[in-house]
């Protein structure tokens, strides 16, 4: 790890974009991007490690931010790596030099979440040039924003699945808003509502703490105080909650797409999100062990290294008609296992492999390597 300087982490995120290009016959013209934070079972601060906003709940240990850029099938485009207290608003600009010393492409357009949404980035990527697709905080915007799309009337209905999109598209700051309201996201709304009501009342049947009820920012809303002690439901709130169940808005500057082609591309960004998930889960990015920065780097470099290599692995796959999620092909490959036994007359060790599934033997069928079941004699 200790050989695994800047220069050979700019070098292995090259060949990876090299890689991803030569996988397209067509430009890459969407990225999609996001920023999530990865934590140590450690206390200790330093240059790189620090305390902040933690994605991953762990507030009493200190973490580095990692952005992540990917295309829409979610293979690789980069990544940079911040600083724990590290806004993840003010990580585009970094990311975005850095992507187009990389990547050549005529259009480019940006899908990221509203953790990017700020004056400061949406002047930035208009003065570059870049088309963006970002989310919108619509709770957050001026009342006269929130009322037109509390009152508006839906300009396009259409069905997607088994849920039911109403869009309504507003004009912000010479921006499109586009605003969408989903019978299946309402319904979530409202249970998880209703859920964090009837823990709150069960709380408040056993306890008039107000400081703890107070803290807790999922029963906060929901709350008032009277007095010092009493602490009740506010209808008023959760009426003003239900005003917005099912929608969600997106802010962009491109001008050609209608606004379900602008829905369907913002959807897109579950790609970047799994890829975190897999990092996370499969390939076990963190907690973090390491202390030093070269090393912290060097671990996040070998975990992005493997999460490319199982991204190709399942393009391929993909490409010749085999839909494996990347947990299946690795629990696949694990289990591709051999036995060996030893004649207690003669000594004599034999290879027994593991009957391979059918998906196992397409994975090697496509990657034009031979998996042979029957039994041998261990000669070495």
């Amino acid at each position: 790890m200790d050989s695994l300087d800047d220069k050979h982490i700019s070098q292995i995120q090259q060949k990876t974009l090299n890689y991803t290009k030569w996988l397209f016959t067509e430009q890459i013209n969407l990225v999609f991007y996001d920023c999530t934070t990865l934590y140590f079972e450690s206390f200790t601060e330093d240059e790189l490690r620090s305390f902040g906003y933690s994605k991953d709940n762990k507030f009493n240990q200190s973490q580095v931010l990692l952005a992540l850029a990917v295309t829409l099938e979610g293979l690789p485009l980069g990544y940079e790596l911040f600083a724990g207290n590290f806004y993840e608003g003010h990580t585009l600009k970094t990311v975005i030099e850095s992507l187009r010393k990389r990547l050549s492409v005529n259009r480019s357009i940006l899908v990221a979440d509203s953790g990017l949404l700020n004056e400061k980035n949406i002047k930035y990527l208009q003065e570059q040039g870049i088309e963006f697709i970002v989310g919108a905080r619509l709770k957050s915007l001026a009342s006269e924003h929130k009322e037109k799309i509390l009152e508006g009337k839906p300009q396009l209905v259409y069905q997607q699945g088994d849920d039911v999109l109403r869009v309504l598209e507003l004009s912000y700051k010479d921006l499109r808003l586009v605003v969408s309201h989903s019978s299946k996201r309402a319904e979530k709304d409202r249970s998880d509502r209703e859920k964090a009501i009837e823990r709150l009342k069960n709380k408040l049947s056993k306890s008039k703490d107000v400081k703890q009820l107070i803290s807790n920012y999922g029963y906060k809303k929901y709350i008032k105080v009277k007095g010092e002690h009493q602490i009740e439901v506010d209808e008023d709130k959760v009426m003003e909650s239900a005003q917005w169940d099912g929608l969600h808005g997106i802010l962009t500057n491109i001008k050609d797409l209608s606004a379900q082609e602008l829905i369907a591309q913002y959807h897109g960004l579950w790609q970047v999100e799994e890829s975190f998930r897999l990092q996370k889960h499969d390939l076990l990015i963190r907690p973090i062990y390491h202390w030093k920065p070269r090393r912290i780097k060097a671990h996040i470099a070998l975990v992005y290294m493997s999460f490319a290599l199982l991204r190709f692995m399942q393009h391929k796959l993909k490409s010749q008609g085999i839909k494996l999620s990347v947990e299946r092909v690795r629990n696949e490959l694990t289990h591709a296992q051999v036995s060996i036994v030893r004649d207690r007359k003669t000594l004599k060790r034999y290879v027994i492999p593991s009957k391979p599934t059918e998906a196992l033997k397409e994975i090697y069928r496509i990657f034009n390597k031979k998996y042979d079941a029957t039994p041998y004699l261990l000669t070495t």
